[in-house]
C-alpha cells in the first residue's frame, strides 16, 4: 500500500492560478456582503430636502460667517445623574449668554431609532437645561440657537458630538 500524497509532486503555474482566483473571489465576496448590508441599513442622506439647501449654499456661508463674527463659544454636555443635557454659550468676554431659545436633536450616529428633540429651557446663569434620558454610547447634538423673541431664522447653529458612559 502506497502513501496517500496530499500534494502534488509540482506546484506548478496553474495552482498558482487557481489559489490566486480562489483568494480574489473570496476577498470580493465577503466585500459585496458588506456593500450590500451598508447601503440596506443607511441611505446616505443625512439631511432632508439636500437639493434645494444646496441651492441656497451662498446664504448658508454668509450666514456661518455671520455666526463667526458673533463670537459665541458654545459647550454642551450631559449630567448623566442628574439625566439632563446642560448648553452654556460663552460670548467674546466669556460670559454666559442669557435670553436665548435653543431648540435641538439628540441623534446616535449609528441608528436614528433614538432621535430626540427637544427645547432647553433657561434657568440661572444663563445656562440651558433639557431633562433627558441617553443609553451609553455616543452622540450627536445638533442645536440651534434663536434670539430673545425664538422666532425666525436660527441666530446660531452648533454640533457637537459626546459620549454618555456605562453606569458602573
Amino acid at each position: 500500500m502506497s502513501p496517500v500524497k496530499f500534494m502534488p509532486e509540482k506546484f506548478e503555474g496553474r495552482h498558482v492560478l487557481f489559489a490566486l482566483i480562489a483568494f480574489f473571489g473570496l476577498m470580493f465576496l465577503a466585500n459585496g456582503i458588506f456593500v450590500y448590508y451598508a447601503l440596506g441599513t443607511f441611505n446616505g442622506n443625512e439631511t432632508t430636502d439636500a437639493y434645494r439647501k444646496g441651492l441656497n449654499y451662498n446664504k448658508r456661508i454668509a450666514q456661518d460667517d455671520a455666526q463667526t463674527a458673533r463670537g459665541w463659544k458654545p459647550a454642551a454636555r450631559y449630567d448623566a445623574g442628574a439625566g439632563r443635557l446642560v448648553v452654556e454659550i460663552q460670548n467674546r468676554q466669556g460670559r454666559n449668554v442669557a435670553g436665548l431659545k435653543i431648540s435641538a436633536e439628540i441623534r446616535r450616529p449609528v441608528n436614528n431609532t433614538y432621535d430626540q428633540s427637544v427645547s432647553l429651557a433657561e434657568t440661572q446663569a444663563a445656562r440651558y437645561i433639557a431633562p433627558l434620558d441617553l443609553a451609553p454610547g455616543r452622540w450627536t447634538l445638533s442645536a440651534k440657537v434663536f434670539g430673545p423673541g425664538g422666532e425666525g431664522k436660527p441666530a446660531f447653529r452648533f454640533r457637537q458630538r459626546f459620549w454618555v458612559k456605562e453606569s458602573p
